[in-house]
């Protein structure tokens, strides 16, 4: 597949480049990332996602805890979880 250019274009081509050797240079290295901007690896401040089963009472509690202190619940959970553990010394 040929790269064809823009009609009227006012783009200047490189003195020292052809226009299609610059478009095939580019395609070639198309998805090629220096390594400076790669994304950075994936640590373990990511959360993992899981799952709970409440009883439909519980988590009306949970939910109006939660919203008092003004954080979701998923935060609200994770914090009593903290609190526990840190309690019994896990």
């Amino acid at each position: 597949m040929a790269i064809a250019r823009k009609p009227n274009s006012n783009r200047s081509a490189s003195p020292d480049r052809d226009p299609e050797q610059a478009a095939s240079a580019f395609i070639q290295g198309a998805g090629k990332m220096p390594p400076e901007a790669a994304p950075a690896p994936i640590t373990e401040a990511r959360k993992t996602p899981i799952m709970l089963r409440f009883d439909g009472a519980l988590l009306r509690r949970v939910d109006s805890a939660a919203k008092r202190r003004g954080i979701s619940r998923s935060a609200w959970i994770a914090f009593k979880v903290s609190e526990a553990l840190d309690a019994e010394g896990a």
